[in-house]
């Protein structure tokens, strides 16, 4: 599971089991990774993620682009002390407990028990926290992958996951047709760039990813167009945060 969207797993669970899911790309509103999945402009977050979840990677390998000598980074909520990072409307598992402000911008710490998941998602049976996972991450138990399975939902059936220390773990969209399927009125591709795979919008050039209302962060300087899917790099000034999406008090966190 990519650490730059560790909480795309729960957004699946949600989504599957019928949730009003408020939070994208790093578990809650307070935290804005910049990544905002290739595919968001296109299957709101369909990360499913699925967001899904485009890495922000420099180092692409583009059959169509060059490298770029460029520094890219992640646009994160400033904050000044942890309770600044609680959304409004915050889950279980979006509490001050669940966050960290030590580098001056929020991190979301993952869930810290069983018990959050299930309070956050009492929809969800067999809802637990993997503690396992870099980030741990509200997924569900499992024997073996067939107890992962959501059957007849594409991107979402049993060749989409892996029973891993008896926690379900996704593996990303299989294939393009699967990204079809599931979203039929938008053409998305199988991004095998990102870890997991995502559905993202194809291209043959970085310009064919730019939408058509972008702003700052979303300009073709960018994206690159890897192996025919957009692929998002991230931001390149504090500037692109606060003039996007991500809101006035979001700044550029470079690694």
């Amino acid at each position: 599971m990519s650490t730059r969207c560790a909480s795309m797993i729960l957004v699946l669970l949600a989504s599957t089991a019928g949730l009003d899911v408020p939070f994208g790309c790093g578990d809650g509103g307070g935290s804005t990774d910049s990544d905002s999945d290739s595919d968001s402009d296109s299957d709101a977050d369909s990360d499913s993620d699925s967001d899904t979840d485009a890495d922000t990677d420099s180092d692409t390998d583009s059959d169509t682009d060059t490298d770029s000598d460029a520094d890219f980074g992640l646009c994160q909520m400033g904050c000044s002390g942890a309770g600044a990072c609680v959304p409004a409307d915050a889950i279980a598992t979006q509490t001050e407990d669940n966050w960290s402000c030590a580098s001056g911008y929020c991190e979301w710490l993952g869930c810290l028990s069983t018990a959050e998941c299930q309070e956050a998602y009492p929809l969800v049976a067999n809802a637990v926290c993997n503690t396992a996972a870099a980030t741990p991450t509200c997924t569900l138990s499992c024997g073996d992958a067939s107890d992962c399975a959501q059957a007849g939902k594409p991107l979402f059936d049993d060749n989409n996951w892996t029973c891993e220390t008896n926690f379900c773990v996704w593996t990303g969209c299989s294939s393009t047709g699967e990204c079809q399927e599931a979203f039929p009125s938008t053409a998305l591709v199988c991004a095998q760039y990102a870890d997991p795979p995502i559905c993202a919008p194809p291209c043959s050039v970085p310009a064919d990813c730019v939408p058509a209302d972008a702003v700052d962060l979303f300009d073709e300087e960018n994206w690159v167009c890897t192996d025919g899917a957009c692929e998002h790099l991230g931001c390149l000034s504090t500037e692109e945060c606060t003039g996007s999406v991500h809101g006035p008090a979001s700044i550029c966190v470079f690694d």
